[in-house]
């Protein structure tokens, strides 16, 4: 075969491509111009993987289940008023769908945290479920809100086509958390503490010298004025 033979003949777009479940691909059939009236058939090697449908010279393949699928596309015309002919071949990977969470694994009551999920394909539908509604709850963009102390499960789901897969994330949800504390005088330290903070008190916080290892007592817990979230923390010594 001549290069100038093998540049005319027909071409798919793609002779791979990988589709995730409940995806479709388009592939595109090139004829050369001295081709006329052209017809285009394709059929797959596994109907359960891959189904195809040819319309003039566009294959669409849509993904059905994990696996792979031969797609034979066979292309006809006519040229110089004789018959022409090509049998061209794609291979298809179809994947389920992919699902990757992060999220940390305590919130404070009253506060929340945002769960992000990655999903493959982008297009996937993601949903978000709490094992305990009084516990914790979750909204369509997977922020959670601590309601009271416990242990809860959000299961995160990603759904493509018929393919659902799941994750879950076990969350602690604490009455209060400690977010920072610095030390502002000899014996007074800024805390930053998100939950419910309103019945606070000294009993509360355990104050060590680093240095010695000592406790160091607490004698009072007031919260800063003009600043939300904000504690100061008094100690009897220094």
């Amino acid at each position: 075969v001549t290069p100038a033979n093998a540049a005319a003949a027909p071409k798919l777009s793609t002779t791979k491509a990988a589709v995730y479940v409940g995806q479709s691909k388009t592939i595109k059939v090139t004829t050369p111009k001295t081709w006329k009236k052209v017809k285009v058939k394709a059929t797959t090697s596994k109907k359960s993987v891959a189904t195809v449908k040819a319309s003039k010279k566009k294959i669409t393949v849509k993904a059905v289940k994990a696996g792979k699928a031969k797609v034979t596309v066979k292309v006809t015309g006519k040229k110089s008023g004789k018959a022409v002919k090509k049998t061209l071949k794609a291979t298809i990977t179809v994947k389920n769908p992919t699902l990757a969470v992060s999220a940390t694994n305590v919130v404070a009551v009253g506060s929340t945290e945002a769960i992000k999920a990655t999903v493959k394909p982008a297009n996937a539908k993601v949903s978000y479920k709490t094992s305990d509604a009084t516990i914790a709850t979750v909204d369509a963009k997977g922020v959670v809100t601590g309601v009271k102390a416990g242990d809860v499960t959000i299961t995160v789901s990603a759904k493509s086509g018929k393919k659902t897969v799941s994750k879950d994330v076990k969350m602690t949800v604490k009455t209060a958390i400690l977010k920072s504390a610095t030390q502002t005088e000899a014996n007074k330290i800024e805390a930053v503490i998100a939950g419910d903070t309103k019945d606070l008190k000294a009993g509360d916080f355990k104050v060590t010298n680093t240095a010695t290892n000592a406790t160091v007592a607490v004698k009072a817990v007031t919260a800063k004025k003009n600043v939300a979230d904000t504690f100061v923390i008094e100690t009897f010594g220094e």
